[in-house]
């Protein structure tokens, strides 16, 4: 006790040894090794999940995403029965799921173009429109008993027409509303729109499917696209980015597109995550996605509800994917996640190329689907962050060109299901993966040693009059009124 007493005298005499204004001094609360201190509960560190919903605009646009994604999924459902069920032939079934991304190969550059120059909001309408009429045509051909394979061809390929213009002018919008710290939290929040609907609307579709009908669920979609129209209608551009669009004439558009390239050329980091994109879109998604009603139907037996089942496990898992991103705050080496994830997408290739079992491949499906929607959301997220302004739109464009290539991952895989099976089709493509990995590891080290913490350089295009001083065709400049200028003083010179 005398040990005790001493500690608290030496403590009193250090605190209060100078003077003080106080008539009363305070005694402070002493701390003795054997009181235990009372339990305070901490305070829980904030989830950043839903950080971009505080945007007004961005609700709006989300909502519109929902029901768009809806009445995609679908159509998804609706095309991958009735193709296998009119063609009979793996090859053909998974041609026609793919098809829809061939026209973005040639024309999303002008696509990119054009949402550069246009509201992208009125433009996202006129492709809901467009895309309502073609679902409304479609469904009277099937309600009327004439569908032939060429019907499906041509609906499916003119659907993706509108993809050309849809996937710029969306992503472009996103970033037009959102700032770019949290493009990363926007981006999978989108994800989480499409993978909420993934996991719902496919079960429910395979179920209207067997009870309604085909072209009753077309004419449901249709009516879904256009509620979406109107409802990205309440989106409100910044006043500065809704005004500041130029006029677009057609003799500049190669020129613009150049000026996409130009810029194109000084960012490794996006050739890199482009050439990624296009390992995903050839020898991963189309072998999987594409062969999954070959899987419910030939491997699995288990009509069209197991594959409404299989897509709803596939949004299950984008689902999770999506919000544990949605939750980190920032991705600081996006290059890092990129890899790691097309790794575990190869192993999940195999696993479920070799496994027979339904259950086991729903669980399969579900972890694929979310490693999938993590990779595509933190390389749309770090694209967009490198865009300026001005460019965003070609940019984005030449980037979705990668999407257009899905029909010649597509094309194979039907192949080599259609001869070998679609077990060996997937073991096929995993291994091709992997291979197209290393590659990409040993050729792009900067895109692994990428940061979002390192600054940017920015991009600078010199003058018309300093790349080609001695000659009147001028390299494509920075900015459409530039063009207009130098085009302007050129005829009045030679006048």
């Amino acid at each position: 006790m005398s040990k005790i007493a001493n500690q608290i005298k030496g403590c009193l005499n250090r605190r209060y040894q100078r003077k003080t204004d106080f008539s009363i001094p305070r005694i402070p609360t002493l701390s003795i090794r054997n009181v235990s201190k009372p339990y305070r509960p901490r305070i829980p560190v904030r989830l950043h999940t839903f950080d971009t919903f505080s945007s007004i605009d961005y609700r709006y646009m989300w909502l519109a995403t929902v029901i768009f994604s809806s009445g995609f999924w679908l159509q998804q459902v609706v095309i991958g029965w009735l193709a296998y069920e009119v063609t009979q032939s793996p090859l053909l079934t998974s041609v026609i799921m793919c098809l829809d991304a061939l026209p973005i190969l040639l024309g999303a550059p002008l696509g990119g173009v054009v949402t550069d120059h246009f509201d992208k909001r009125k433009l996202l309408a006129f492709i809901y429109c467009y895309q309502a009429i073609l679902l409304t045509l479609f469904a009277i051909v099937i309600a009327t008993g004439q569908i032939a394979p060429w019907h499906l061809f041509a609906f499916v390929f003119m659907m993706g027409i509108a993809w050309t213009i849809h996937d710029p002018a969306r992503m472009s919008l996103i970033t037009s509303i959102v700032p770019k710290e949290k493009l990363v939290n926007a981006f999978a929040l989108n994800s989480l729109a499409f993978s909420i609907m993934r996991l719902v609307m496919p079960a429910l579709g395979g179920l209207l499917l067997s009870s309604i009908g085909t072209w009753a669920l077309l004419l449901l979609q249709a009516c879904l696209v256009v509620s979406a129209g109107l409802t990205i209608q309440l989106v409100k551009l910044p006043k500065l980015r809704a005004d500041n669009r130029p006029p677009l004439k057609l003799k500049y558009i190669f020129s613009e597109f150049q000026v996409g390239l130009r810029f194109l050329k000084t960012q490794p980091t996006l050739i890199g995550f482009m050439l990624l994109s296009v390992t995903m879109v050839i020898v991963i998604v189309p072998f999987v996605n594409g062969l999954m009603p070959v899987y419910a139907a030939e491997i699995f037996k288990t009509g069209p509800k197991g594959l409404g089942l299989l897509l709803s496990a596939a949004g299950l898992g984008s689902l999770i994917g999506t919000l544990i991103l949605a939750s980190q705050r920032t991705i600081a080496r996006p290059g890092v996640v990129a890899f790691i994830a097309i790794a575990i997408l190869s192993l999940l290739m195999f696993l479920f190329s070799i496994n027979m079992n339904y259950m086991t491949a729903l669980l399969i499906v579900m972890f694929f689907s979310g490693t999938m929607m993590t990779y595509f959301s933190v390389a749309g997220a770090t694209v967009q962050s490198l865009l300026p302004e001005n460019l965003r739109g070609r940019i984005t464009g030449i980037y979705m060109m990668a999407w257009g290539l899905i029909p010649v991952g597509g094309l194979v895989a039907g192949f080599i299901a259609d001869t070998l099976g679609a077990p060996t089709a997937t073991r096929m493509g995993a291994v091709l993966a992997i291979c197209s990995l290393l590659t990409s590891l040993l050729l792009f080290r900067s895109l692994w040693n990428y940061s979002t913490k390192t600054l940017q350089k920015p991009f600078m295009l010199k003058p018309a009059s300093q790349t080609h001083p001695n000659s009147k065709t001028y390299a494509p400049p920075y900015s459409l009124p530039e063009m207009q200028r130098i085009s302007t003083s050129e005829a009045g010179a030679d006048s």
